[in-house]
């Protein structure tokens, strides 16, 4: 008669302590989903751990974890769910959120001009395709063209024709596997000539210009990255990966084929690869191209690739988009798709190939290069005469 009782107060125990177990746990996921203050020890990341992951509180894994700093960006972060969608400027469109920006920094008449600008708009992330008139420079899909084992896309300017020209007739030419765009914002530009007219003629001549309707200044070069992976994720969605470069870099394409097709399959599901920057911090000097207030942004940055030139794999696009909408804008696009990797809980890999910093005096020499896989900058005839030098079965170093 004694075993029945001990089982019955032994299934008692379980359950209750199986209770106490759900308890818990539905409280700290609900104390989650209120977006507490910072607490705890940021997670260890490696390379190692190559699948994307978007907790519903951010702020520990961008590394606030001390006490909570009162500059904009952080408190921002702190309690942001998700950014406004559309173009609304009503209550909660994404100019509000500018709006509230300019509002609430209080120094921010002191900033420079283009850090005010890219503020009042940074939340504003939805832009129509710039199209010449007619039905010409349509950019197709992958699934016209075939899907792509590496898309180029290069970050160019309306009137940067040349360095266009060069990168088609050198690294961004015709191979197998490979598809090159340039990623544009408007040709309409501010006090300058209008380049309409040309790009619309470069547009329907190449098909390989994505363009779209906003001003193609150097703060709105965060567009061009949330741009593309949005095409990327309608249009390309298979690729397996992509380089986001400058339109003065040079790519030692066949090396860098080489280099991918070599990856181990668990490097390649997360890679983020490029010149890393591990212990970069906000430079407080007025006046130069960097600045970053202290009373817009606290802390070190995270550790990102240069964005002179870097490599994603294409199965990140979806989850980068995810993670933008929920990281805080910031100025600078490179630290800004640094921040969006470390909210998914990935990591750069570094590779000294990448040479984003490329001395002006320093002479273009092909043996140096050949090795390498991504120098810039270069001007276009540069990159003309170096493409031809690696080309030529004569070259011997």
């Amino acid at each position: 008669m004694r075993c029945p009782k001990c089982l019955l107060c032994l299934s008692a125990l379980l359950t209750l302590l199986g209770l106490k177990v759900y308890i818990e746990w539905t409280s700290e996921s609900q104390l989650s989903k209120a977006y507490p203050g910072p607490q705890g020890t940021l997670p260890v990341l490696t390379p190692t751990s190559p699948e994307p992951t978007l907790p519903a509180n951010l702020s520990a894994r961008l590394g606030q974890t001390g006490p909570l700093s009162s500059a904009y960006w952080n408190q921002q972060q702190w309690r942001l769910r998700a950014l406004p969608s559309g173009d609304s400027t009503e209550a909660g469109g994404c100019r509000a959120w500018g709006a509230a920006a300019a509002s609430e920094i209080p120094d921010f008449t002191s900033y420079p001009m283009d850090l005010r600008r890219f503020l009042l708009s940074a939340a504003c992330r939805s832009f129509s395709r710039w199209l010449p008139d007619g039905d010409g420079g349509q950019v197709p899909s992958c699934e016209e063209t075939g899907t792509p084992y590496l898309l180029l896309a290069v970050k160019s300017e309306p009137g940067h024709f040349a360095e266009r020209q060069a990168v088609r007739e050198t690294w961004g030419g015709p191979a197998p596997g490979i598809r090159l765009l340039f990623l544009l914002g408007s040709p309409v530009g501010e006090g300058g000539p209008d380049l309409g007219p040309l790009v619309a003629w470069e547009s329907r001549r190449y098909s390989d210009l994505l363009l779209w309707d906003f001003l193609d200044v150097p703060f709105n070069e965060t567009l061009k990255d949330l741009l593309l992976l949005s095409w990327l994720v309608h249009h390309c969605p298979s690729v397996s990966f992509v380089l986001q470069a400058q339109d003065d870099a040079f790519v030692h394409t066949p090396a860098l084929l080489d280099y991918l097709r070599a990856l181990p399959p668990s490097w390649a599901r997360g890679l983020y690869l490029g010149e890393v920057f591990t212990q970069a911090k906000p430079l407080r000097k007025p006046g130069g191209p960097f600045y970053m207030p202290g009373s817009f942004f606290e802390g070190d940055y995270p550790a990102y690739a240069s964005g002179g030139g870097y490599i994603i794999a294409g199965r990140l696009a979806p989850w980068l988009l995810q993670a933008a909408a929920r990281v805080a804008p910031f100025p600078f696009n490179d630290v800004y798709i640094g921040l969006c990797i470390r909210a998914l809980g990935l990591v750069p890999r570094a590779h000294k190939g990448f040479l984003t910093a490329w001395p002006a005096d320093r002479t273009a020499d092909p043996c140096a290069l050949r090795d390498l896989l991504l120098v810039r900058p270069l001007r276009p005839q540069e990159s003309i005469g170096l493409w031809k030098h690696l080309q030529d079965p004569q070259l011997h170093c």
